[in-house]
């Protein structure tokens, strides 16, 4: 089976291609629709198989990855699309989300969730440990999520939208965020707390440089256009700073430095794309969505294996002699 769902996805076969090879090797003779059949129902047992290769990952130690000494885990989601689909937000058909756990010490991932699109981004979809710092972007940035990590004993580092959170000084007034945002070049921090959350956390505020905030507000200006949405005065001025939010206590992590742990997410973007471009997994050919599942969780064995053997041949450097 597991063979047939290689030669699916990742080997670019049809259901009467994997057929005729799986005739040939003497795998077993089947036509496309026992193929077909096949495939469908094995979308659990490769989700299995999956999970349990990355477990063995996560087993793995490995150095911080950070210059103050914090075991990093970068969370991200990406959608992939169906054909004929227009995104997950446009498409009435099956799109797919996956979210990723990302080690950027061990520079692979450890986690990898195949959900439907429609399902929004958290946390606890998410393989989670105790003692790791928990790096996430706006998209994770809610209540929920942040409970959820620490809860599981981690810590994070979450970029939010200056309205996404109800953020409550620690004598429990409403916190104004406009109110407090720099006029300097130096990130600055505010104590603040969530509601029916009793630890505090850090506020973190830093302007952006003025090539990164002409390129900020052109995006919020076209998202606001894209949904016919009047741009409000607040979004267009939050749009100029970095807001993070963090559980990172202050005495071994200044300000600037949550601001560069922040930054260290685009190695997970970096292995997004590797597995859209080099590993194809963005041109799913199955409309059908159990079909497609075997599709994707396919590419994703073939993927963590490819990159196991990589990770042990560059163990083994080049001998400098003949």
């Amino acid at each position: 089976m597991l063979r047939l769902a290689l030669l699916y996805g990742p080997g670019g076969l049809s259901l009467r291609g994997v057929a005729a090879v799986a005739g040939d090797a003497g795998i077993a003779p089947l036509s496309d629709k026992a193929v077909l059949g096949r495939l469908r129902g094995c979308g659990d047992w490769l989700a299995l198989i999956l999970q349990r290769l990355l477990a063995a990952r996560r087993g793995v130690a490995a150095v911080p990855a950070d210059a103050v000494g914090l075991n990093l885990a970068l969370v991200d989601s990406t959608v992939i699309c169906r054909p004929g689909s227009t995104g997950s937000t446009g498409s009435t058909g099956s799109d797919w989300r996956l979210q990723a756990r990302y080690d950027p010490a061990l520079g692979r991932f450890v986690d990898l969730s195949l959900s439907s699109g429609r399902l929004a981004e958290r946390l606890d979809r998410t393989a989670l440990g105790v003692g790791t710092t928990l790096v996430v972007d706006r998209g994770y940035g809610r209540a929920g999520n942040i409970r959820a990590a620490l809860t599981a004993g981690s810590d994070i580092v979450s970029r939010i939208g200056w309205r996404s959170l109800a953020l409550h000084d620690l004598d429990g007034g409403r916190f104004d965020l406009l109110a407090h945002l720099p006029s300097g070049a130096a990130p600055v921090e505010h104590r603040v707390q969530l509601r029916d959350l009793a630890r505090p956390l850090r506020l973190i505020i830093a302007r952006l440089p003025p090539e990164k905030l002409a390129q900020q507000q052109r995006r919020v200006a076209r998202r606001a256009s894209r949904r016919s949405q009047h741009l409000q005065p607040g979004t267009a001025i939050a749009a100029g700073y970095l807001l993070l939010l963090t559980s990172l206590p202050a005495a071994t992590t200044s300000p600037a430095q949550v601001v560069t742990l922040y930054r260290t997410r685009w190695q997970v973007e970096l292995g997004f794309k590797r597995l859209k471009t080099l590993g194809g997994l963005d041109r799913l050919p199955a409309s059908d969505p159990l079909l497609a599942r075997t599709w994707l969780l396919a590419h994703l064995i073939a993927a963590v294996l490819t990159d196991d053997i990589a990770t042990a041949m560059l163990a083994f450097p080049p001998s400098t002699t003949l």
